[in-house]
Order: C-alpha cells, then structure tokens, then sequence
C-alpha cells in the first residue's frame, strides 16, 4: 500500500474495487472486521475507519446484530414525470412488495387540511406503508388521500383498496392525476427508520414532502416518505437557456 495515502483510504479502495468488480455481490454480508484486518494485514482500526467510510458513502450497510452488507445499488428517479413511490421503484424495474401497516378513515388533521385545502372534519382516508426489495425495506410512507365523494370509505378499508397503486386507485375512480410539487430534505433517521431500515445511528434518510393535484388543480393526496440515503438517488436532467 502507498505510504503517502492514509492507510485506511488504501483499505477503502480495496473494498471498494471488490464492490465495482462485482467480487462482492449486492446483499453479500462482507467479512467480519477480524477477517478484514487479517487478510489485508492491517489493524481492525484501520478497518473499522475504511469500512465507516463505505457505509457513510452508501456502498455497504450495517445490520444492527447481523454484520455488513454490501448495499444495494440505489435507483435514480427523475423529474420529468410524476410516479408514485412504489411506481417509480418499479420503473426502476424492482420488485417491489407493499406492507400495509395502517388504512383507515379519520378526520383530516388541522395542518394537512390547510396544505390539501380541506375543511379540517373532512373524512380522510390514513394510510401508513413500507416498500421492500428482497429484504430491505427502501421507503416508509404516511398518505392523507382526499377521496373521491363518490367512494365507499368502508368498502376501501374493508377490502384493503387503494395501498398498492395509489395514483391508480384514484385514476380507476375518475380521478385524473395531473401534476405533483415535493421537497425533499436530509434528516438524521430516528429510531423507527433504524428499525425498519436496518441502519445504525448516526444515519442519514431523505424525506419528501409531496402533494399530488388533479387535471383541476386541486390537491388529493399529501404523503410523507422517509428513505435511506444510500436506496435513493436523484437524477435530474438540466438545460440552461441564454438569450
């Protein structure tokens, strides 16, 4: 190794080339820290600084009691068109399995009726979900969805409607979605993003913030969606006009 490089970047590179070269597969565990400072002949130290390095660059992941996985390659999204969470993984061409963790009717809460512009007793249909691929889980997801008067909302909750293909549900029951605007902002993950995640603290996720609008203009869904940092990228083209 270069003795003018930091020995732990030399490691960091040697890992990473396993990474590049398909050596070490996605979803592959990486060996333990002993194993590491053994087979390049380095302190576990040295190991441990080069290893932190890949995971705060997204390369591997840290499974609180299991050990270090190579991560997953994140998929990149763009703004050009407007796709559900779960439809823009599946353009990616992930499979994508939707858990369900909450769907119910409730009254819209006080700040979300302001942003969708409802009247705050507005019945609303709550839903909370996870998105996995293989066995990790890429988002969590809080959706406030203004339903189409016409619904039955028992029906809805009844028979599990509407959580798997969002914009779907609202398009088969006349509701053409037209455009969306979101933010998006980088937070420290809490302790149930660690949880279902599978991160240890201190991580990063990205949340996004996200209204949905009909052909109207009117707006009929306002979600909350928290992903890892390393399982989202964002890819945008850009064009500069001078006159």
């Amino acid at each position: 190794m270069r003795e003018s490089v930091p020995l732990y970047k030399q490691l960091k590179a040697e890992l990473l080339s396993k990474i590049r070269n398909g050596e070490w597969e996605a979803g592959q565990q990486l060996p333990s820290e002993a194993e590491l400072a053994t087979l390049f002949a380095v302190s576990r130290t040295t190991v441990r600084q080069a290893v932190g390095d890949l995971v705060s660059s997204g390369f591997v992941i840290r499974r609180q009691g299991k050990g270090t996985y190579v991560a997953e390659q994140a998929f990149h999204s763009t703004a050009t068109t407007l796709y559900g969470f779960a439809e823009e993984l599946r353009a990616a061409g992930y499979e994508v399995n939707i858990v369900l963790d909450r769907l119910e009717e409730r009254e819209c809460p006080e700040d979300v009726a302001t942003i969708l512009r409802q009247n705050k007793n507005r019945r609303i249909l709550y839903i909370e979900r996870t998105a996995h691929v293989d066995d990790l889980c890429y988002f969590r997801e809080t959706s406030y969805i203004v339903p189409p008067y016409h619904i039955d909302l028992a029906k809805v909750i009844s028979q599990r409607l509407a959580y798997d293909y969002i914009y779907g549900f609202f398009e088969q029951n006349g509701v053409r979605i037209n455009s969306g605007n979101q933010t998006i902002s980088a937070e420290l993950a809490d302790e149930t993003d660690c949880s279902v995640f599978q991160l240890e603290p201190p991580a990063a996720v990205l949340a996004i913030e996200r209204i949905t609008r009909d052909e109207s203009g009117a707006a009929v869904e306002y979600s909350h969606v928290r992903y890892p940092a390393s399982r989202y990228r964002l890819h945008l083209n850009l064009l500069r006009h001078t006159d």
